[in-house]
C-alpha cells in the first residue's frame, strides 16, 4: 500500500466545497541515541507546507514536531544479505505506513481544523515531501545505494552535470503492485525498473 495520496485541490472541491489542503513534511535521519551499545532510531519529524520557508527551518522556531521513532536492527539472524536488505526496508515501510496511516484517512475526507486566524476550516493534510539524506532517500524511494532516486542516471555517471529521465511514481507503484502476485512476474519487473 502506497503512502502517497493522488489527490488534487480541484477533485477536493468538486467533492466538498472549500478544502484547504494541508501538505505534510516528513523528515528522518538515522541517529545515534547512546554512546553505549551504539543504539540507533530513525526519528521521525513532522511540519507543514503552510508555515513560510524561514520560520519551517530554523530548529529555534520549534516549527517541526517529533512524530514517532522507527527502530533499527541489523536483522543478523538473516543470513542471505539480499533478504536482510529487503527484511530491512520492509520494517520501515511498515513501520512509516504505521506512523503516516491517520493522515491517508484524513486526507481524503479532511479534519476540521482552526486556522491562525481563528476560522475553522475543513483541512486535507497530504503527504507532500519526505526530506532525508541520500540513504534516507534510496531506502523511501526502493532504490538500491549508487542509484538516483530521481532520475535513471547510470551508476558510473552520478555527479556528472548531465541531464538523464526521470523515475515515475506511478511506473513505481504499478511494479510494487505486483509484490502479491507472481515472483516471477515481480522479479522481471523490478529488473526493468533498476
Amino acid at each position: 500500500m502506497p503512502l502517497l495520496i493522488s489527490c488534487k485541490k480541484e477533485d477536493l472541491e468538486l467533492r466538498q466545497p472549500g478544502a484547504t489542503i494541508i501538505p505534510i513534511i516528513i523528515s528522518s535521519d538515522k541517529t545515534l541515541l547512546t554512546h553505549f551499545r551504539d543504539k540507533m532510531a530513525y526519528p521521525i519529524y513532522l511540519t507543514i507546507g503552510n508555515i513560510p520557508k524561514d520560520i519551517r527551518r530554523k530548529p529555534s522556531h520549534h516549527a517541526q514536531i517529533l512524530i514517532g521513532y522507527i527502530p533499527v536492527t541489523k536483522l543478523e539472524l538473516i543470513s542471505n544479505k539480499a533478504a536482510r536488505r529487503r527484511g530491512l526496508a520492509n520494517l520501515f515501510h511498515l513501520c512509516m505506513g504505521h506512523v503516516l496511516a491517520s493522515i491517508r484517512s484524513c486526507g481524503e475526507t479532511g479534519t476540521m481544523m482552526m486556522s491562525g486566524d481563528g476560522v475553522w476550516r475543513r483541512c486535507h493534510p497530504i503527504l507532500a515531501i519526505f526530506v532525508g539524506d541520500y540513504p534516507e532517500q534510496a531506502l523511501v524511494t526502493c532504490t538500491y545505494n549508487g542509484q538516483c532516486p530521481k532520475c535513471t542516471v547510470p551508476p558510473g555517471k552520478l555527479g556528472k552535470f548531465e541531464t538523464f529521465p526521470p523515475r515515475f511514481q506511478s511506473k513505481a507503484i504499478r511494479t510494487y503492485c505486483l509484490v502479491d502476485g507472481d515472483v516471477r512476474t515481480f522479479h522481471a519487473a523490478c529488473c526493468e525498473q533498476v
